[in-house]
């Protein structure tokens, strides 16, 4: 199926009134002008043009939303911020390596991410009008625009619990807005930003007074710990041994158990024509989630013999 077929079926299948936003008509355009079977990566960012930086800086951020500190906001933050120096160092269209350019794109995919598309832009667009405060969208302002931005990235970059939220929402705002055109939202963006930067302030100045206040909790705990222990007569190094060897079967058992929940993932169910289909998703989907629950209670586990091992040794 060609894409110029995607677009007229998507179309007429879901009307004219979905499909008259300045997002869909931009994904409409690439559904049309898109003519290779598998159209690489490099065509499909310079067929959106500027578009393509704030399609971009969506797809990354959206993950971003989670509120979980550690790696998995450094990574996705990180990405922003390539993206940030790059409109702010005055970029047309996203950059690429030249391996990544020229990677294709399988067009059965490319369909499912326009209709997906299409499905969020009726949805987004509600409340976008294009041309409106236009000199917020044009190069000049997005470069200045990028401070901001890169302020963000950087603040979903800290291990900040809860602290990804409103920072992703600012990005997510002037992600749309550039897309669309709209300079509203893009203003809207700047406000959430300055919102964001004084919520990170307060979690920040709450977060090392909790954190504070914690580790006199448990640092008591420990001394209480190994007083109980003593006081019954075991030994504080057999105890901390016999906690360590449960703390690396419990983390060898979350291993096993998240790989084998990931892998359930991927993995493709035999198709059993006796058996129903809504019945067989919802087979796999419960087994899924017993295997990230059994991963998340050894992972609990493991954190906690190993703090327990922490605690017997003086460590806390």
């Amino acid at each position: 199926m060609a894409m110029n077929d995607v677009a007229s079926n998507d179309e007429v299948s879901s009307g004219p009134r979905r499909h008259n936003g300045p997002i869909s008509r931009r994904l409409l355009a690439i559904a049309r002008t898109v003519r290779s079977e598998e159209p690489s990566v490099g065509e499909l960012f310079d067929r959106l043009e500027a578009e393509g930086l704030g399609l971009t800086l969506l797809l990354l951020t959206i993950p971003a939303l989670l509120p979980l500190p550690g790696p998995f906001g450094m990574v996705f933050g990180t990405l922003v911020a390539l993206v940030a120096l790059q409109i702010l160092f005055g970029a047309e269209r996203l950059w690429l390596p030249e391996t990544l350019r020229r990677r294709p794109v399988p067009q059965r995919l490319l369909r499912k991410v326009i209709r997906a598309g299409l499905d969020w832009a009726g949805f987004a667009e509600r409340g976008l009008r294009e041309d409106r405060l236009v000199w917020l969208t044009g190069r000049s302002a997005r470069m200045l625009l990028a401070l901001p931005l890169l302020l963000m990235a950087v603040t979903i970059i800290l291990p900040i619990p809860m602290g990804n939220v409103m920072p992703a929402l600012a990005l997510i705002a002037a992600s749309i807005g550039f897309m669309a055109g709209d300079g509203l939202a893009v203003l809207t963006s700047l406000l959430i930003a300055a919102a964001a930067v004084v919520w990170t302030a307060v979690l920040l100045y709450t977060g090392a007074a909790a954190a504070d206040y914690a580790a006199t909790l448990l640092a008591r705990f420990a001394v209480h710990l190994r007083a109980m222990l003593e006081s019954v007569g075991v030994d504080l190094g057999f105890a901390a041994g016999v906690a360590t060897v449960f703390a690396v079967l419990a983390g060898a058992a979350a291993l096993a158990l998240w790989v084998h929940a990931v892998r359930h993932r991927r993995r493709r169910a035999p198709m059993d024509p006796a058996q129903d289909p809504r019945e067989r998703s919802r087979a796999l989907a419960r087994r899924g989630r017993n295997l990230v629950a059994a991963a998340s209670l050894a992972t609990a586990a493991a954190a906690i013999f190993l703090g327990t091992r922490l605690m017997l040794t003086g460590w806390i």
